[in-house]
C-alpha cells in the first residue's frame, strides 16, 4: 500500500470530512493565478487578448473573481482586475488535439454565459501531485487551463482528474508576509480537535518540526519563524534555531507555496497538515486534505524584532547556546535579548575536528569555526588510504591535490577545504574492473550493512552473518559496452527486479535472470543525495556518502532504467524510475538505494603450471565455472571426448567456455590470465565430455574416483586421484585407474591432441622413422599404432 493511503486513513481517525466546498472568492480580492508546475503567473499583457503566463508579478497579474450559482453547480466570471467590465473566455471549443488548444483563452468586453463562466474545483492530488485548483470551461471538466507556447489553452486529460502539476492552479491575493512570526495551525478553531497547535522546532532533540498547545513565556527563539515572500507568493520559512520546516516524511521545507489564502489563513501547496497524536504532533503532509480543512491552514502572528540578534556561523554543523536561557541557534537563527549582550554569554558547540570562537559584531553573533591542524590531518589520511570502486581515482585531482595539502601539513584550512573536495568529488571516480569479484555491502541509515547474496534461487540482501558459503556474496564483473554486469557463483547474472525470472516489478524476490539479457547490464554512478520524483533520500544526518554508489538498469521492457533500491527485509523496492531511497521507511522498513564495493579473491584467475614433458605446450591449467566464461587473449581451451587409456583433446574455437564444464587451457606466456563472465559473447557447444568439474563449490573426491592433473613420475599428467577435495573452479579427468595419463599437444591438425596413458612394455615400440626400439629412452614413439611420449 502506498505511503499516502495509510497515512490518510490516520488522519481520518481524528478528522471527519473529506470534500472541498466550492471556491468561494472574496468580493473586491485581487487574486493571482499561478501555475504549479512552472511558477508562471497568468496576466493580461498589454497587446493582446491572450492571456500570456510570466514569472514576475505585475500590475495586469491580477484578476478579481465572482460566483454565479446555476442549480446545484457554482461557476466563476473571471475580470482583470483593472476593468470589471472584462471578462475571461474561451475563445474556441476545445478539441482533442491538444495542440489545438494552445492560446485559446482570452479577454473579451462581450459576457456570454457559454464563454465566460468557469469551475474552479479543488484538486486533491494523486499520490504525490499538487494540491491545488482546476479551471475550466463550463460544460468541459476534462479541459484544464496550462501554459502553452502561445498563451494560455489547455490540456486534455483523459479520464477527468487533471492531477498534473501544470493543469494545477494556485489562487491566492499576493501575499506580504515579512518579518518574524509564530506559526499556527487553525484547528484549534474545530471544537472536536484536540491537536495541538503551535510550531516550533529542537534540533537537540531531531530534525523535525513539532507543535505545541501553548507558547512558552517568555517567548523563545524555536517558536519564532523568520519569514519572507519572493514573488510569486513564495514563502521563505526559517526557524530561530537556525532551522526550516520538517515534516514526517524525513524531509525539510525551507519555502512553501501559497495556494490559498482568505488574507488571514493559508492553506499551502505542500498540504502542510497539522499531525496530531498519532503523528507526535509532527509536521506533516496531507494531500488528501483540501485547502477549506481547518487542520490544513495555517495563519501568522507578528513578533516584535526590535530586540533580535541575528547568528552568523560558518559550518552547517556548529551552533551557539545563549546560557542565560539554553536556547540554541544555527547560522540564520536568532535570539531576542533585550540588553546588549557580551561574548561571554554564549558558548559554541563542540564540532569534532574544529576549533571554535564567538564574536559580537552589532546586532550579529558570528560563530566560527576553523579547521584543528592535526585532527584534520588525520581525517585527511584516513581518507586518503581509501581506495577501490567509488573512491577517486589513483590520479584524480582532488586526490592530488589533498596529498599535496596534507604534505605542505601547515594550513588547516587547505586541507579541510581540499578533504571536502575529495569526499564530494563525483569525477575521476574508481568504477568496477572487467574479471574481478566483488562483495556489495548495502548501508542504510539507520546503521545496518547488509550484503547482497545470492542462493541459487533469488538474489536479495540480508547481514553478512546470515549469508553461507562466502562465495553466496560473490558477484564477478564483466564491462559491455561501457555498462557493468555481475555473474553469480550460481551462474545466474544481477538484474533490476522486475528484470527477474519472476518478472515482479517492486518487492521482488528474485532480481535475477539465468541467461544474459539487456537488463543485466548496469549503469553505476557515485553516490548523490537527490531523491527523485517520490524516493526518500534523509538529509537529516548529513549522510556521507563517500566511497559509496548507486545503481540502475533497465526494466523488462527495455525502455526505462530504474535505480536499484534494496528493502532491509530482503527484497527490492521502486514506484518510479528515479526514486532513490535512504530512510526509514514505511512501517520502520529501512530502504537504501547506496552501494559499497569491496574487492574479494574469486578463483577465475588462472595460475598456469609449467608443462614438464609435454610435446607442444609450455604452461598449463585446469578450470571450470559456473557461468560461461570468454576465452582470454594467448589462452586456448581444451576438452577431452573420449574414454578409455587414451582419449581426444579438442580445441574450443568459440569465444566462450559453457558454464559448468571443465577444460584444459593452455598458454605459451604463462602470465596469469582472467577468466571474465560472458555477456553475448558465443559460448561453445560441448557433449560428451570427459573432464568432470568443480564449479562453483569445491568437489569431494574418492581414491581413484578420477584423475587430477600434477607433476609426478611421468612429468605433468593426470594422475590417478587421491581421497580429498578438488578446490573450487577447477577440472578433472572422469575414469580409474593406477597409471598416470600423459598429454600430447603435439599435432596442431584441427585442434585435435591425444591424451594416453603411458607405454606399456608388453607392446613393441617403434620410432619416428618406423625402427623397432628395443629399449624407449626419453623422446616421442610410436606404439599400439599411436604416438606417444617416454619419459
Amino acid at each position: 500500500m502506498k505511503k499516502i493511503t495509510t497515512f490518510l486513513a490516520l488522519l481520518l481517525t481524528c478528522i471527519i470530512g473529506a470534500t472541498a466546498a466550492d471556491f468561494v472568492p472574496t468580493a473586491g480580492t485581487k487574486y493571482l493565478f499561478k501555475c504549479k508546475g512552472d511558477n508562471n503567473v497568468v496576466c493580461t499583457r498589454e497587446g493582446t487578448t491572450i492571456l500570456q503566463a510570466q514569472q514576475s508579478v505585475s500590475d495586469a497579474s491580477y484578476f478579481t473573481i465572482e460566483s454565479k450559482v446555476e442549480g446545484e453547480a457554482t461557476y466563476f466570471y473571471i475580470h482583470p482586475a483593472s476593468d470589471a467590465t472584462k471578462y475571461v473566455y474561451i475563445t474556441q471549443t476545445p478539441s482533442n488535439d491538444n495542440n489545438a488548444n494552445d492560446g485559446v483563452v482570452g479577454v473579451t468586453n462581450t459576457k456570454d454565459d457559454a464563454t465566460c463562466l468557469w469551475k474552479i474545483t479543488f484538486n486533491y492530488g494523486d499520490n504525490g501531485q499538487p494540491c491545488a485548483f482546476n479551471i475550466t470551461p463550463k460544460g468541459y471538466d476534462n479541459y484544464s487551463w496550462n501554459c502553452r507556447n502561445k498563451g494560455i489553452g489547455y490540456w486534455h486529460n483523459n479520464g477527468g482528474g487533471n492531477n498534473h502539476a501544470n493543469n494545477s492552479w494556485y489562487i491566492t491575493p499576493n501575499v506580504e508576509l515579512n518579518g518574524y512570526y509564530t506559526i499556527k495551525n487553525t484547528a484549534y478553531k474545530d471544537a472536536k480537535d484536540t491537536r495541538y497547535t503551535n510550531l516550533y522546532n529542537n534540533f537537540s532533540e531531531d530534525n523535525y518540526t513539532r507543535a505545541a498547545q501553548e507558547l512558552p513565556t517568555p517567548l523563545t527563539n524555536n517558536y519564532v519563524w523568520h519569514v519572507t515572500t519572493a514573488n510569486n507568493n513564495v514563502l521563505t520559512v526559517l526557524n530561530g534555531q537556525g532551522t526550516p520546516l520538517y515534516h514526517d516524511g524525513d524531509a525539510s521545507l525551507p519555502k512553501l507555496n501559497v495556494a490559498y489564502s482568505d488574507g488571514t489563513n493559508y492553506y499551502f501547496g505542500e498540504a502542510l497538515n497539522g499531525g496530531n497524536s498519532g503523528r507526535n504532533y509532527k509536521l506533516t503532509i496531507w494531500k488528501g486534505g483540501d485547502y477549506n480543512k481547518y487542520d490544513n491552514q495555517w495563519e501568522f502572528a507578528k513578533v516584535d524584532a526590535s530586540n533580535i540578534y541575528n547568528v552568523v556561523c560558518n559550518i552547517e554543523d556548529g551552533y551557539v547556546t545563549y546560557n542565560a536561557t539554553s536556547e540554541k541557534a544555527k547560522n540564520g537563527g536568532f535570539f531576542f535579548i533585550s540588553s546588549t549582550p557580551e561574548v561571554a554569554n554564549f558558548t559554541a558547540a563542540t564540532v569534532p575536528n574544529y576549533d571554535a570562537a564567538v564574536s559580537i559584531s552589532g546586532n550579529t553573533i558570528n560563530v566560527n569555526y576553523a579547521y584543528n591542524l592535526a585532527k584534520i590531518t588525520e581525517l585527511a589520511k584516513e581518507a586518503l588510504a581509501k581506495t577501490g570502486v567509488g573512491y577517486p581515482t589513483a590520479t584524480a585531482a582532488t586526490r592530488t591535490a589533498l596529498e599535496n595539502a596534507v604534505k605542505a601539513g601547515t594550513n588547516a584550512a587547505a586541507i579541510g577545504n581540499a578533504l571536502n573536495a575529495f569526499k564530494t568529488s563525483t569525477d575521476e571516480i574508481q568504477m568496477p574492473e572487467d574479471g574481478k569479484a566483488y562483495r556489495i555491502k548495502v548501508p542504510y541509515n539507520n546503521g545496518t550493512v547488509n550484503l547482497l547474496y545470492c542462493n541459487g534461487e533469488k538474489i536479495g540482501n540480508k547481514a553478512a552473518s546470515e549469508t553461507t558459503p562466502a562465495t553466496d556474496e560473490v558477484f564477478v564483473c564483466h564491462i559491455v559496452n561501457g555498462k557493468y554486469m555481475f555473474a553469480t557463483n550460481y551462474g545466474t547474472y544481477l538484474s533490476w527486479a522486475d528484470s527477474g525470472d519472476n518478472g515482479a516489478k517492486s518487492y521482488s524476490t528474485s532480481a535475477q535472470t539465468t541467461t544474459y539479457i539487456v537488463q543485466n547490464d548496469w549503469t553505476i554512478e557515485p553516490a548523490t543525495l537527490d531523491k527523485g520524483q517520490a524516493g526518500s533520500v534523509s538529509l537529516t544526518d548529513r549522510a556521507d556518502v563517500f566511497g559509496l554508489v548507486q545503481m540502475k538498469a533497465l526494466e523488462k521492457t527495455g525502455t526505462t532504467n530504474y535505480y536499484l533500491n534494496s528493502r532491509i527485509n530482503d527484497a527490492f523496492i521502486s514506484q518510479y524510475p528515479t526514486d532513490k531511497f535512504y530512510d526509514t521507511g514505511w512501517n520502520g522498513q529501512n530502504r537504501s538505494c547506496y552501494y559499497q564495493f569491496e574487492e574479494v579473491e574469486y578463483p577465475n584467475t588462472i595460475t598456469f603450471h609449467d608443462a614438464q614433458n609435454i610435446n607442444g605446450v609450455s604452461h598449463i591449467a585446469t578450470f571450470s565455472a559456473p557461468f560461461a566464461t570468454i576465452i582470454p587473449e594467448g589462452v586456448k581451451a581444451y576438452y577431452v571426448s573420449a574414454k578409455g587409456a587414451e582419449a581426444t583433446m579438442t580445441a574450443i574455437d568459440a569465444q566462450a567456455i559453457p558454464a559448468n564444464q571443465g577444460v584444459i587451457l593452455t598458454s605459451e606466456s604463462g602470465a596469469a590470465a582472467t577468466m571474465v563472465p560472458a555477456a553475448s559473447e558465443t559460448a561453445a557447444a560441448i557433449t560428451g565430455n570427459q573432464l568432470g568439474h568443480s564449479a562453483g563449490a569445491a568437489k569431494s573426491l574418492t581414491a581413484g574416483e578420477g584423475y587430477i592433473l600434477g607433476n609426478g613420475t611421468e612429468g605433468t599428467a593426470f594422475y590417478p586421484c587421491k581421497a580429498g577435495s578438488l578446490p573450487i573452479n577447477k577440472a578433472y579427468l572422469l575414469g580409474n585407474g593406477e597409471s598416470a595419463i600423459v598429454m600430447n599437444f603435439g599435432n596442431a591438425v584441427t585442434g585435435i591432441n591425444t591424451i594416453a596413458a603411458p607405454a606399456s612394455s608388453k607392446a613393441p615400440i617403434f620410432d619416428l622413422s618406423g625402427r623397432r626400439v628395443v629399449k624407449a629412452t626419453k623422446g616421442l614413439y610410436i606404439q599400439n599404432g599411436k604416438k606417444v611420449i617416454v619419459k
